[in-house]
């Protein structure tokens, strides 16, 4: 059960060229409501994707296929704009711009990567060699207390990023130098078997929380999203507030601390976040209604849910956009103007979409 629930993100892939990084479910309180407009099409597997200024987009491909370039696009309309490719084909899980323009990637050999403007690539953090000094003692130590998936990431004001290790069940800073430390880590979560129809089970199972996206408030705290580990039932996820300055912050939605907290309850699978900048509007990324053990379901039968996305405000019931009409998201983007950019298609043909309301 351990292995389940990392079969939809733990695709191992080698980073094999160059690296050019970018340098300059809650239920729905509302009927879904908007339209899509594909920007771009034929995209392979575009999991990264970041805001780089108030109209550039940096999108890296490859998370989940063959090596691809990344890219820059400067977006002028609702459907037009100029690409740019940054990279030779290389495999890239997620990236960021931190405020002094340096852009940092995860490889698909789970290394971070920084490059400061017109200076050279520096891998930055090898994950498997810190996580395997740094193993986690809270979720399956017997099977593997190093495992690595590092998925998601963050820009911090000071030009430290915050990192996101599904796997390693914890947030990791790191700085411009290479120095790094865990922020927090999460213990694991007794969550109800009641949606998978197994008899056999227990009433609740322990899961792991697998921690896949990071946004950071208007507070200057950092926001997590978790996918939450088998039995993946849905509306168990978390969105968590952890403090980006704390040093080993214990994370337990039984025990909450000064450091770490739940934030907001009852999503699905969350797949990454955004906040429009400036503001407390959150946009949250599911994989799907019933969880990622549907999406998994897709790898064997060929067909994919749809995924989930939820705007989510102060004082509101979360609202579902364009319903239907998004499948195997990606990454999510969003500028001061409120303009949503999303990617999605993971597996069988990657597009990056705008969202109209």
């Amino acid at each position: 059960m351990h292995r389940r629930r990392l079969s939809l993100i733990s695709v191992g892939l080698v980073l094999g060229a160059t690296l050019l990084i970018v340098a300059a479910p809650v239920a729905a309180g509302s009927a879904g409501s908007g339209h899509i407009r594909v920007v771009l099409s034929g995209l392979n597997s575009p999991k990264a994707l970041a805001l780089l200024d108030k109209r550039t987009l940096a999108i890296g491909q490859g998370a989940y296929g063959p090596p691809s370039p990344a890219f820059s696009f400067v977006f002028k309309g609702t459907n037009k704009g100029l690409r740019t490719d940054l990279t030779d084909p290389v495999n890239i899980v997620d990236v960021v711009a931190t405020p002094d323009g340096a852009g940092w990637a995860i490889g698909g050999d789970k290394v971070l990567y920084r490059q400061a403007v017109g200076g050279a690539i520096t891998p930055i953090l090898d994950l498997n060699a810190y996580q395997a000094a740094d193993p986690d003692p809270y979720n399956n130590p017997a099977e593997d207390p190093a495992e690595t998936n590092p998925f998601g990431l963050a820009a911090l004001k000071n030009n430290d990023v915050l990192l996101a290790d599904a796997a390693g069940n914890d947030v990791i800073r790191i700085k411009p130098d290479g120095t790094a430390w865990t922020v927090a880590r999460w213990v694991r979560e007794l969550v109800k078997t009641d949606r998978l129809g197994d008899p056999t089970l227990p009433p609740k199972l322990p899961a792991e929380a697998v921690p896949t996206s990071i946004a950071i408030g208007p507070d200057g705290w950092a926001y997590v999203g978790q996918l939450m580990g088998f039995p993946g039932r849905p509306g168990s996820a978390h969105i968590w507030r952890v403090n980006p300055n704390a040093n080993g912050a214990l994370c337990d939605v039984n025990h909450r601390t000064s450091d770490c907290r739940v934030w907001k309850s009852h999503f699905t699978s969350i797949m990454d976040l955004a906040f429009r900048p400036g503001t407390w509007t959150l946009y949250v990324y599911e994989a799907a209604k019933a969880g990622w053990l549907k999406l998994d379901e897709g790898f064997v039968t060929g067909v994919f849910p749809k995924a989930v996305l939820l705007e989510v405000r102060r004082g509101h019931a979360p609202r579902e956009l364009v319903p239907g009409k998004l499948s195997q998201p990606g990454g999510i983007a969003v500028t001061a103007a409120g303009e949503i950019f999303v990617t999605d298609g993971m597996f069988t043909g990657g597009r990056l979409v705008r969202i109209i309301r």
